[in-house]
C-alpha cells in the first residue's frame, strides 16, 4: 500500500508540473480537489480511438502548441492504478468465503486488474475455450470437413453394382432431420444426412448392389477418451467417437438415449435405409474398412465452416463435437487423430499463444476429464487474446438469450450483456467470458471447486459476481477521492 501511495503521489506531482492548467493542483490542495481534477482530465479506460487512429484536430500539437507529452495522460495512469487497487480490494473481500479451491481473474483493457490464482483447478466445460483456440490455430476458420462417397464402378442402366466406400472426414454435425428436431434448443446447426442420399439418387441410381463400406480411418477408433470413468460412458455425456459419425453416434433418442456399438457401420446402414425410402433397391453387405487410393468420388457432404462448428461447440457445450475437434487438432499437429495426440497439441498451442501464463493440463477436449487443470489468469488471458469482438467468441452463449445461458439471468441486469462459457461437473462450477458494462468491457474467469453437491451455491456465486462486475471499469468518484485523500 505504501508503494502504491508513493507511485500515485509521484504521478500527481508530475501532473501538477506539466501544464499551467494543472499547476494549480499542488500537493497542499485539498484532497477532494485533487481527486476531482484527476477525474476531470482522465481518459476513459476503454475510450475508442479517434477516427483513423489519429489525434483529433484540436489535439494536434502542430496546431495548438500543446506538447505531445501532456499532463492529461498522467491522470489516466493514476486512474488505472486506482481502479486496480479498488477492484483488487473489493474482489478479495467479495471472494474470501468462496469454496476452496477456487480462482478468479478480471481483465480490463487487456490488463489483469485482479487475480486470486493459487494452484490450477478443475475447469469443467470452460476447457472448450482451449479446444476452440487450438483448433483455429491449425484449421482455417473457413475450411469445411468433407465426407466422401467413392466407388470402383459406374452406374449402368440405373444399377450401381460394386463397392462403395463412405469415407469419414471428421464432421461432428452430420444429423438426420429427426435427430436435429429432438434437441431442446432450435434451430440446430447440422450437416444434413439426407443430402447424401439425395445426391446418390440424383446420379440415377435405382439399385445398389455389392458392398457398402464405412471408412473411419481418419481418427483412432477408441470410442471414448481412455481416461474417462465408466459412468460418463454409461450416461452418454458424449456419443461414441468416430471420424464417420451420424447423430453423435446415438441410435435411439425418442425416449432414452442409446449408442451405436460401431458408429461408422451404423452410418452406412442409415444411408442404405435413406436410399430405400427414396425408392432405391438396396442389396449390399455392410462392412468397415479403409478405402484404397484411386477411387472415383460420386458424392460428398461438406460441413459448415470450422468457425461455425467451433461456435456451435461453445454455444451448446457440445461434448461430442469437442472430442472430435480435439482429434482433428491431433491429426493436423501431430499426424495422429487421437485424444492423447490432440490433448498434447492443444496444450502446446495455447501455451505458445500465452508464454507468460502457467501451462494448462489438457486431458480431453470437452472438460469432462477431471485431470484437466488451469488457472483463471490463463483462461482470462486466453479470452483477451482471442478478442471479445472475434468470430470465435461470438459463439459464446448470451445470458437469457442463447445456448447454455438461454435459461439463466432472465431477471438479472446482466441479461443480454454477458457472453460466457459455462462449466458444470460434480463439485465444479465455472463461468468465463466477458460483460459489456456501461463504461467498458470486462473479461473474467471464475472457477469454483468443491462446491457442495445438489446445491445452487455455485450458480448463486456466479450471479452475484457478474452483478458486481457490471460496475466496472470503476467509475466510483468516492472511491478515487478516498484513495487520493489517503495519499495527501
Amino acid at each position: 500500500m505504501r508503494a502504491l501511495r508513493t507511485a500515485l503521489l509521484v504521478l500527481l506531482t508530475a501532473a501538477a508540473g506539466l501544464l499551467p492548467t494543472v499547476a494549480a493542483v499542488r500537493m497542499n490542495t485539498a484532497a477532494d480537489e485533487a481527486a476531482a481534477h484527476a477525474l476531470s482530465l482522465r481518459t476513459p479506460v476503454l475510450a475508442p480511438p479517434d477516427d483513423a487512429g489519429e489525434l483529433a484536430a484540436e489535439d494536434d500539437p502542430a496546431t495548438t502548441g500543446v506538447p505531445l507529452l501532456r499532463a492529461e495522460r498522467a491522470p489516466d495512469v493514476l486512474w488505472r492504478a486506482a481502479q486496480q487497487h479498488i477492484i483488487g480490494r473489493e474482489m478479495a473481500a467479495f471472494s474470501s468465503d468462496w469454496p476452496q479451491p477456487h480462482c478468479l481473474a478480471i481483465w480490463i483493457d487487456s490488463q489483469e486488474v485482479f487475480s486470486s490464482d493459487a494452484e490450477p483447478v478443475i475447469p469443467a466445460s470452460v476447457q472448450k475455450l482451449v479446444t476452440a483456440a487450438a483448433a483455429l490455430a491449425v484449421v482455417d476458420p473457413a475450411e469445411r470437413l468433407v465426407t466422401r462417397v467413392l466407388t470402383d464402378t459406374e452406374v449402368s442402366d440405373g444399377v450401381l453394382d460394386g463397392t462403395v466406400w463412405v469415407v469419414g472426414g471428421g464432421d461432428p454435425l452430420i444429423m438426420t432431420q429427426s435427430y436435429a428436431d429432438s434437441h431442446r434448443r432450435q434451430p440446430q446447426l447440422r450437416t444434413p444426412m439426407e443430402d447424401l442420399a439425395d445426391q446418390i439418387v440424383g446420379l440415377g441410381v435405382e439399385s445398389l448392389r455389392g458392398r457398402l463400406i464405412a471408412d473411419e480411418s481418419r481418427y483412432a477408433t477408441t470410442r471414448f477418451p481412455e481416461t474417462w470413468p465408466q459412468r460418463y460412458i454409461n450416461r452418454l455425456h458424449s456419443g461414441p467417437l468416430s471420424a464417420l459419425s451420424l447423430n453423435d453416434g446415438i441410435t435411439g433418442f425418442t425416449t432414452a438415449l442409446t449408442a451405436a456399438d460401431h458408429p461408422a457401420r451404423w452410418f452406412v446402414a442409415t444411408l442404405a435405409d435413406l436410399l430405400r425410402v427414396r425408392g432405391v433397391a438396396v442389396d449390399v453387405e455392410l462392412i468397415a474398412s479403409t478405402a484404397p487410393s484411386g477411387m472415383a468420388e460420386i458424392a460428398r457432404l461438406t460441413s459448415p465452416p470450422m468457425i461455425e462448428i467451433i461456435q456451435q461447440m461453445l454455444r451448446e457445450s457440445d461434448n461430442t463435437t469437442a472430442e472430435l475437434v480435439l482429434r482433428e487438432i491431433g491429426l493436423r499437429s501431430a499426424g495422429e487423430g487421437s485424444t492423447p495426440a490432440g490433448a498434447g497439441a492443444a496444450a502446446r498451442i495455447v501455451s505458445e499463444m500465452l508464454p507468460n501464463q502457467s501451462l494448462p493440463t489438457v486431458r480431453d477436449g470437452s472438460g469432462l476429464d477431471r485431470g484437466n487443470l488451469m488457472t483463471c489468469s490463463f483462461l482470462a488471458a486466453l479470452i483477451d487474446r482471442l478478442g471479445t469482438d472475434s468470430a470465435v467468441l461470438a459463439g459464446l452463449p448470451v445470458a437469457a438469450q442463447t445456448g447454455t445461458l438461454s435459461h439463466r439471468f432472465g431477471e438479472h441486469p446482466v441479461a443480454g450483456r454477458l457472453r460466457a462459457k459455462t462449466g458444470l461437473l460434480t463439485g465444479v462450477n465455472s463461468l468465463a467470458g466477458f460483460i459489456e458494462t456501461d463504461s467498458g468491457t470486462v473479461v473474467f474467469a471464475q472457477i469454483l471447486n468443491n462446491v457442495p453437491a445438489d446445491s445452487r451455491l455455485g450458480l448463486e456465486l456466479q450471479e452475484s459476481l457478474v452483478g458486481q462486475m457490471l460496475r466496472y471499469p470503476v467509475g466510483d468518484y468516492e472511491a478515487l477521492r478516498g484513495l487520493v485523500r489517503g495519499i495527501a
